[in-house]
């Protein structure tokens, strides 16, 4: 697998999706209702795409992100949608702060589910083929199930029967985002802190200002080098009872002036190892080990053999 080397610097120290809103009136399923929908999802890399239809008549192509603090429109793909910009938002991504369009009042649909009056802010750094990026804030009155063995997403309105297999922990919600406790031991350390549970990001794992920035976290971590300001470490993380050995990841600089600050999270690379159950009513999440278990992922093996490479 390809670690970090000048030319995908950019792509691996990207920036999750967060999206600066007011606000936002969507009209959410009722939550009366006592069924489950079943959506299918294709995964491209390691992230999960659906598809749905946009104001009754467009398909769309939607990555479900569990990172993401609202809705946003692929700008490539606006002009096709024929979406109507009617206001303007601030917008903090990889491209910066900006002031974007936005288009407040559109209407969502995808396997038997319905949202209207969803508003959807435009981005410029969004992947080719890609929509929609949609979040959890879609689904704050109800249980989200991710199902990597069947390729389905669930969306219930009861705590299905065999939650009682899985690993249950509590989560934190940020701007409807889940966070989760998770214990990493790194250069003698052992630390536990909550982690961005984040099914958009295309990665491993990062830890970000919030965590290198506590006590003397920073300067506890060893480097395997510095690389753009940032400290390579390894280090091994406990999910759910299952230990990954030796991930090579990065650390920001806690001392170093930046726009934004980075979130600490992991990424789908290691998430869909896991079967998920999100509920977001009782704040808490169920995971189980699914037949991705033993898929690979940064690894300091990855690690020496690109340094290796870049030597000669």
């Amino acid at each position: 697998m390809p670690f970090i080397t000048p030319n995908n610097m950019s792509m691996l120290f990207s920036l999750l999706l967060f999206i600066s809103m007011q606000a936002q009136s969507i009209e959410k399923m009722p939550i009366q209702k006592q069924q489950t929908d079943t959506i299918p999802f294709t995964l491209k890399g390691s992230r999960i795409y659906i598809q749905g239809i946009l104001n009754g008549e467009m398909p769309v192509s939607m990555q479900f992100d569990l990172g993401a603090g609202g809705a946003a429109v692929n700008k490539a793909s606006s002009e096709r949608l024929h979406l109507n910009f009617d206001e303007k938002a601030m917008l903090s991504n990889t491209q910066g702060i900006n002031e974007v369009r936005k288009s407040t009042d559109n209407q969502l649909t995808f396997g038997n589910l319905t949202f209207h009056h969803l508003p959807l802010v435009e981005t410029g750094n969004m992947k080719p083929g890609e929509d929609l990026i949609i979040g959890n804030h879609l689904f704050r009155n109800k249980i989200v199930e991710i199902d990597y063995d069947k390729q389905v997403l669930l969306i219930r309105d009861t705590l299905p029967n065999h939650a009682a297999s899985y690993q249950k922990q509590p989560v934190v919600f940020e701007q409807d985002r889940p966070k989760f406790e998770v214990t990493i031991k790194q250069n003698g350390k052992t630390y536990t802190s909550w982690f961005l549970f984040d099914t958009g990001r295309d990665g491993t794992m990062l830890l970000g200002e919030d965590f290198t920035g506590q006590g003397d976290n920073w300067n506890n971590l060893k480097e395997l080098t510095i690389l753009n300001g940032r400290k390579i470490i390894q280090l091994d993380a406990t999910i759910a009872g299952v230990v990954f050995k030796d991930i090579v990841t990065n650390a920001a600089d806690p001392t170093k002036q930046a726009p934004r600050k980075t979130t600490t999270l992991f990424g789908n690379v290691l998430l869909n190892h896991f079967n998920v159950i999100l509920d977001n009513r009782a704040n808490f999440i169920y995971l189980k080990p699914n037949s991705r278990i033993n898929e690979p992922y940064s690894h300091i093996r990855d690690f020496e053999k690109e340094m290796q490479q870049l030597k000669k």
